[in-house]
């Protein structure tokens, strides 16, 4: 039997559809987030939150010091690799402009001095880490930067790391993510995705506020 298919009619995509669900999304998780606020969300998920702790530390365990690292690269044309990196190192003191960047930020936020703590889903889990400032042009990821993830009491769960870099319409990022060994594949392969849903947000976004799109 032919599978259903619903689609405006002349179309033979759900594209159309698929982004009018996405708008609504979007628009759906920005007022809830909004009105619910971060105390009231962190409280909501201190369950969740608490059982993602778990879950980071006994994938520590069995890895016993092994890692894995996956790589996606994204190609964005309109804007500059300079251009955006400005924008999203000011984007990062907007709470709002990094939440909207995927739906399954629930936190991204840094109290004076502090570390930036981000709460979001790793797998199946809704994991706090914080990230420790970037580290620039390590011999791992030339051209790039580092940042190490960490617990709450300073242990090391993993790493991100990018690399910009420019091209004649545009530019090229890879992002990675390290993590326990017993994370691989499907961990850091959400992860990947998580990247790419969030980094063409901020991108996107940024072309706009900067007049570039």
């Amino acid at each position: 039997m032919t599978a259903a298919t619903v689609r405006l009619a002349g179309e033979d995509t759900d594209v159309t559809i698929d982004g009018y669900e996405l708008f609504s999304a979007r628009r759906a998780l920005e007022l809830l987030k909004r009105k619910v606020g971060r105390d009231g969300l962190l409280e909501l998920l201190e369950e969740e939150i608490a059982e993602g702790e778990v879950f980071l530390r006994d994938h520590l365990t069995r890895s016993a010091g092994a890692e894995t690292t996956g790589t996606t690269t994204l190609r964005a044309s309109g804007m500059t690799a300079a251009a955006f990196g400005r924008w999203l190192g000011a984007a990062f003191a907007r709470e709002d402009v990094m939440l909207a960047g995927h739906p399954e930020h629930y936190a991204i936020h840094a109290e004076p001095g502090r570390l930036v703590n981000i709460v979001e889903t790793l797998d199946d889990q809704v994991c706090s880490f914080f990230m420790r400032p970037w580290v620039d042009s390590i011999d791992d990821v030339p051209a790039g930067r580092r940042s190490h993830m960490l617990l709450a009491d300073g242990t090391v769960v993993g790493s991100i790391a990018n690399v910009f870099e420019d091209e004649h319409d545009g530019f090229t990022v890879r992002l990675s993510v390290t993590l326990p060994v017993t994370c691989a594949p499907d961990v850091v392969e959400q992860h990947l995705e998580h990247f790419a849903v969030e980094f063409r947000t901020w991108i996107l976004r940024a072309a706009r506020e900067s007049g570039e799109a």
